[in-house]
């Protein structure tokens, strides 16, 4: 399985550049709440909505601020001691 998640540092710079230092001044550009920009920026997955309001809002492609990653699978609980 795979996930989109936002890359910080790109992203940051972008939103920087455009005055948008806060969540939510980022928030309010892309039409997002600011916990969902809370959430991408700590390595959440971004929603098909999410991405697009991105890209829209800043005017960049896919690539410039996402990226498709593993998703990191679960723990496996290990069997009770008997």
């Amino acid at each position: 399985m795979y996930i989109i998640r936002l890359r910080t540092v790109q992203y940051d710079e972008l939103a920087e550049s455009n005055g948008h230092l806060t969540y939510g001044q980022r928030a309010v550009a892309a039409g997002l709440g600011a916990g969902t920009i809370h959430r991408l920026r700590n390595g959440g997955p971004a929603s098909a909505t999410a991405v697009a309001a991105i890209c829209v809002a800043y005017g960049v492609e896919f690539g410039d601020v996402f990226e498709v990653t593993p998703a990191a699978a679960p723990a496996l609980k290990s069997p009770a001691a008997a």
